[in-house]
């Protein structure tokens, strides 16, 4: 995962280690050291802290203390935490349970998680500068903290639509919808919620609300963003883009090939990316056996897919002859994994990203690929 803070920067890496880049003014780049057989498997970068989750369901923090966020609440037995996210000044952390712990201040409401019906559980929460946003088992998504400019207003939507993704920015927030769709409100003094123009692309794999501006990942890889124009990027500089952030004044964007683009502000050196080891890749979370990429290689009259996890690490191999058209055997995969949720990214032989022809289901295992 690579996360944006307001003026620095933290990526973890394929080997489950975690660097930092940008002001250290608060010790938010002085990263826990890990101890032997632990990994990193999250990160999140706030306004002057970091949070991270490590293999074993612990969550750490470093960085800014003054209203204790960085005192992350000891969890109950057999439990563990799922998911980290840190905001201004506020920690919100998600647990095996469905339920979300938190930290840091309460002086806008952000903390005051709203109780769930019998049934429900939470299953992301995004933590902005005063305010929280948090996405429910059933779809919907629900707000707390500071709504002086709108951006705790959920907006209703269709029957048959749900949200799929939340990110609260500064003082806007972004969701994602079930049909590929992107929604935005709040603070708008920069464009951060005038939405990009949706002629000619399928649907939004991605979505990262940051302080004055918003990035958006459509289904073919490239990245499209509105809102300061300080953060307004070249589309032919982000395209094969697997992941974003949108922080302070800069942006991430994790590529296809593990390495991560960063543009924008960098007054703190927040947009110098560590030089990456040989075999090395920046990564999204970290989670091994669910299907992250699909490459076709050409050879000997064979288009063979090869599927690689969140890491990068070959699981399978599938044969197909090269008659077979690339984009077929797409629909038919993402078919066979009931695709319903984002998008599933395949690489061609030319290391085109082809990602825009529908979507498939992030928790799809290796299991579900060999029984295709």
């Amino acid at each position: 995962m690579v996360s944006a803070g307001m003026d620095h920067t933290v990526l973890l890496r394929s080997d489950g280690t975690v660097v930092a880049c940008g002001s250290n003014n608060d010790g938010q780049c002085n990263l826990p050291p890990l101890d032997e057989g632990i990994t990193y498997t999250q990160v999140s970068a706030g306004g002057g802290h970091t949070v991270l989750l490590r293999s074993d369901g612990v969550a750490v923090a470093c960085g800014r203390n003054e209203d204790f966020q960085c005192d992350i609440p000891p969890l109950p037995e057999a439990m563990v935490y799922t998911q980290v996210s840190a905001g201004a000044d506020h920690t919100m952390l998600l647990r095996s349970d469905g339920h979300v712990a938190h930290c840091g201040s309460t002086v806008y409401g952000q903390c005051q998680v709203p109780p769930l019906d019998e049934g429900m559980s939470y299953t992301q929460v995004s933590a902005g500068g005063f305010h929280t946003i948090f996405l429910r088992s059933d779809g919907c998504a629900v707000a707390c903290g500071d709504n002086d400019h709108g951006q705790c207003d959920i907006p209703s939507i269709d029957q048959g639509l749900s949200y799929t993704q939340v990110s609260a920015g500064w003082c806007h927030t972004l969701l994602l919808r079930s049909d590929g769709c992107a929604t935005a409100f709040g603070y708008n003094l920069r464009g951060q919620c005038d939405l990009p123009n949706d002629e000619g692309f399928m649907f939004y794999s991605q979505v990262s609300a940051g302080t004055n501006h918003s990035a958006f990942l459509q289904s073919d890889g490239c990245v499209v963003i509105c809102g300061s124009m300080d953060c307004q990027i070249p589309p032919s500089a982000v395209s094969h883009t697997v992941g974003i952030s949108a922080g302070g004044d800069h942006t991430l964007f994790l590529q296809s090939d593990g390495r991560v683009l960063a543009l924008g502000g960098n007054r703190d050196g927040e947009c110098n990316i560590p030089r990456l080891k040989p075999g090395m890749r920046y990564i999204s979370d970290q989670m091994p056996d669910i299907i992250l990429q699909l490459e076709f290689v050409i050879a000997d009259d064979v288009v063979t897919l090869i599927c690689s996890n969140f890491a990068g690490e070959e699981q399978v191999r599938l044969n197909a002859n090269v008659s077979d058209r690339a984009t077929d055997s797409y629909k038919n995969i993402a078919v066979e994994l009931k695709a319903n949720l984002q998008s599933l990214r395949v690489v061609l032989p030319d290391g085109e990203l082809l990602a825009s022809m529908c979507r498939a289901n992030p928790l799809a295992t290796i299991g579900d690929l060999l029984h295709i």
